[in-house]
């Protein structure tokens, strides 16, 4: 990993916290991961230059619009019926 991403992702630690990190999905984890390779290629691969609300307002797009917690439990509940159904 590159050393200036590497610093970009400790940055984003600090700014979201273990918690926050934590308590993503998958989906919301995969998703926001997108969210800040497109931010730093944006930044011209440069951290020192991406703000705390952009990090936050990329966590806030995913965790609250793209995939906001009741449509993970519901993706979810879907995926564990369908398997139940298969094995029926």
């Amino acid at each position: 990993m590159d050393k200036e991403f590497e610093r970009f992702c400790k940055r984003v630690l600090e700014v979201l916290g273990i918690d926050r990190i934590r308590g993503l999905s998958d989906m919301q984890e995969k998703s926001l991961d997108n969210q800040y390779e497109d931010l730093f290629e944006k930044h011209n691969n440069s951290y020192d230059t991406i703000t705390d609300d952009e990090i936050m307002g990329r966590y806030d797009l995913v965790t609250k619009y793209i995939y906001p917690d009741d449509f993970v439990e519901l993706s979810k509940s879907l995926k564990k019926n369908n398997k139940n159904n298969k094995n029926n």
